[in-house]
């Protein structure tokens, strides 16, 4: 189980990041990851940013 604020990979680009958010919607659990360096490719943020990624919990390994 992923919760707000553990460190996590998403499998598909291999960033790894924290949950920063958890919601519901249309009844799917989406979780924001907040890419751990700037300007990783991809997600939502300027270029030079931490990037956010909205992801389903299938989508993500937890990393300890």
């Amino acid at each position: 189980m992923i919760n707000e604020f553990d460190h996590v990979k998403i499998k598909t680009n291999g960033i790894i990041g924290e949950v920063v958010d958890v919601y519901v919607s249309n009844e799917e659990k989406i979780f924001v990851v907040e890419s751990d360096k700037k300007g990783v490719p991809g997600g939502y943020g300027n270029n030079d940013s931490w990037k956010l990624f909205w992801c389903l919990e299938e989508q993500l390994e937890k990393i300890e």
